[in-house]
């Protein structure tokens, strides 16, 4: 199977349904599929070859997904760019992938006009919607329009890769974790079947499409099944809940953070969500808090959370039918994961011991874009395991809690303490709706951990209060040396807690830890 095979045969089934819908605009499934093979066309005229990289600078809309299905269906790798980045990070990534082709939308001509001149190598630039005054982008409907909608005629293999986004590496750069068409479109399969996604449903797509979950893992597993999907350029919970009315959303996948959002009382809209009746999250630990929430908010939906990477797809499902005494777990090993936990030298760990996740089967990626020590690092014993870097424990039943990751671990005054437990620690306090742990370094310890901690809307506490409640149920090793309160922790657009810029803040401003 093919991620173009996904396509084509929804539209085979399904050709005048709505496959795409965004504001006013109604792609059928017979529509986006001759898009896309327009796409494909356009991109071989163009002089683009098997494997060669196609950077996507732009929000969610429909053109994006036509142009995952265009580039798969033409051999082409679709290289997924964040609007967040500064200019210099994506010059470094299209110089780095050697990138042929750049499209974006309007709303970033000028970044695209910087980086023509910091990457000349990129030889066609094209503009998804209206070219801005001036710009010298060939407009999207220019491009494909010459081209008819029967399909290339092109050998496409299982094993040839399909796409990249970018995760951060050990250099400060971020690295691309380059997926075969193989590896997402067993994530689809597995993604349909653990959240019941069926061509019945009308499906969101909240998350943004440069990031993995959004593109390669909730939007095939849509298309796979022929659902409907409708496209949020931008998340905002009001606008959701107002388009799920209009268009009876039934099915969507969200970070926890937008799932709150969407709960957030002074907002919430019983009625307007009354058709959405099965919520996943994924991309972030999910709040113990956030089940009992929605349980109590919205009744009828039902909860399935899901972790993985970016390098993975899903790879563990937490189900509402799952003992509620596992809901601080990341539940069991998904459909079709081959998962277990292993100690630094590759031996298995006992079942209540911390070790880090390793996993094999055809969802893993190929590697890291031409980065030979990232991809070794990752299938360090080269036969087909991938290490994920995430720490975790197994109960006797099989259900799995994350620690933390292998590098987060902190190691204070010679003993190991995972960031996980501490943050699950807080979490159980009534007045906390979210914290983040980490370590900095100490002169007495080697490393101390600091605790930030987000409180919930009228709810108060001091930090002496939430130190106490740790004392109550961590050993003193593990209880955070230094806990502030603040207003936000910072996130990835996954919602994905940025500790990294975390730790350098708090080095920055306090000189060199607790006592510095």
């Amino acid at each position: 199977m093919l991620m173009g095979d996904l396509l084509r045969q929804a539209a085979a089934r399904h050709p005048a349904k709505p496959a795409l819908i965004q504001g006013e605009a109604v792609l059928s499934y017979a529509a986006l599929d001759g898009l896309a093979n327009r796409i494909a066309r356009a991109f071989a005229a163009a002089g683009l070859t098997k494997g060669d990289r196609v950077a996507v600078l732009s929000r969610n809309r429909p053109e994006y997904v036509a142009l995952l299905f265009g580039a798969a269906r033409s051999g082409t790798v679709l290289t997924a760019l964040s609007p967040l980045a500064a200019p210099a990070e994506l010059a470094h990534i299209l110089t780095a992938t050697r990138a042929r082709c750049l499209a974006y939308e309007a709303e970033f001509d000028a970044v695209a006009s910087e980086l023509r001149t910091r990457v000349p190598s990129v030889e066609r630039h094209i503009i998804l919607d209206a070219p801005a005054v001036g710009s010298d982008a060939i407009a999207f409907a220019r491009f494909i329009d010459p081209m008819d909608e029967t399909p290339p005629a092109l050998a496409v293999a299982a094993t040839d890769p399909l796409a990249m986004t970018f995760t951060g590496g050990t250099t400060g750069f971020p690295k691309g974790a380059v997926v075969s068409h193989r590896a997402r479109v067993a994530s689809a399969m597995t993604t349909a079947l653990e959240h019941e996604l069926t061509a019945a449903d009308v499906v969101g797509i909240v998350t943004p499409l440069y990031h993995a979950i959004g593109l390669l893992i909730w939007l095939p597993a849509t298309v796979l099944v022929g659902a409907t999907a409708v496209i949020l350029p931008r998340w905002d919970a009001q606008d959701f809940a107002a388009r799920t009315r209009r268009h009876g959303i039934t099915a969507v996948l969200m970070v926890p953070v937008q799932a709150r959002q969407m709960l957030d009382p002074a907002t919430f809209d019983a009625g307007a969500l009354a058709s959405l009746r099965k919520i996943g999250t994924g991309g972030a630990p999910m709040p113990p808090e956030l089940p009992d929430a929605i349980a109590a908010n919205m009744p009828w939906a039902m909860l399935v959370d899901h972790y993985g990477q970016s390098e993975t797809g899903p790879l563990t499902v937490l189900k509402p039918w799952h003992p509620a005494a596992k809901r601080r777990s990341i539940g069991l090993p998904a459909i079709g994961v081959d998962l277990r936990l292993v100690a630094p030298d590759g031996s298995p760990v006992a079942a209540g011991e911390v070790g880090e996740i390793v996993v094999r089967g055809p969802f893993v990626m190929d590697g890291y874009f031409e980065n030979a020590a990232e991809t070794a690092a990752f299938f360090r014993e080269g036969d087909g395991w991938g290490w994920t870097g995430d720490l975790a424990r197994c109960d006797e039943d099989g259900f799995l809690t994350l620690v933390g990751r292998s590098k987060e671990m902190i190691i204070t005054g010679g003993l190991n303490v995972y960031p996980r437990e501490v943050e699950v620690a807080l979490e159980a306090h009534d007045a906390v709706a979210e914290c983040a742990v980490f370590g900095v370094p100490d002169p007495t310890w080697g490393e101390a951990l600091v605790a930030v901690v987000v409180l919930h809307r009228g709810i108060s506490a001091t930090p002496d209060e939430l130190l106490a409640h740790c004392g109550a149920r961590l050993a003193r090793y593990k209880r955070p040396k230094v806990l502030r309160i603040v207003t936000a922790i910072p996130k990835t657009p996954a919602g994905k807690v940025q500790k990294p810029a975390m730790r350098a803040a708090y080095l920055a401003e306090t000189g060199a830890g607790p006592h510095g």
